[in-house]
């Protein structure tokens, strides 16, 4: 087995294959999980009536509007993400093992913001070649 391919492999997977599934997982994410996980085990904040905007123009986004729209939303989501891993583990709640589970959601968002970036950018060079 060539792990060297492997990595490089699952590299490109990360940068350049469709990016609709994860974002459409990350909205379900910050309109559903995040402002009920954080609403029982901390209380209403803000922050859940940001998270949940920002999962649903997320998945309005993937459903009907542009690239560049999806691609201000990947920032979003990525931004959210660390904000949210910050919330968690400013209640010093760093021993709970599914508090961890928000630095996957984050590595994830991350990933989906490249991709997405790169998309843009292949497509936004193509236009130009062509004009």
């Amino acid at each position: 087995m060539n792990f060297i391919y492997m990595y490089a492999r699952i590299k490109n997977i990360l940068a350049y294959y469709d990016s609709e599934p994860t974002e459409i997982t990350h909205g379900i994410i910050w309109l559903v999980f995040f402002p009920a996980i954080y609403l029982l085990e901390h209380g209403f904040n803000f922050t859940i009536i940001l998270s949940m905007i920002i999962g649903f123009c997320a998945l309005y986004a993937v459903a009907y509007l542009t690239l560049a729209v999806r691609k201000t939303l990947a920032v979003a989501m990525f931004l959210f993400s660390l904000i949210a891993l910050i919330l968690f583990f400013s209640h010093g709640d760093y021993s709970c093992p599914t508090h961890w589970g928000w630095a996957l959601v984050s590595i994830s968002a991350f990933f989906n913001l490249q991709r997405i970036t790169n998309h843009y950018y292949r497509q936004t060079c193509t236009k130009d070649e062509g004009a």
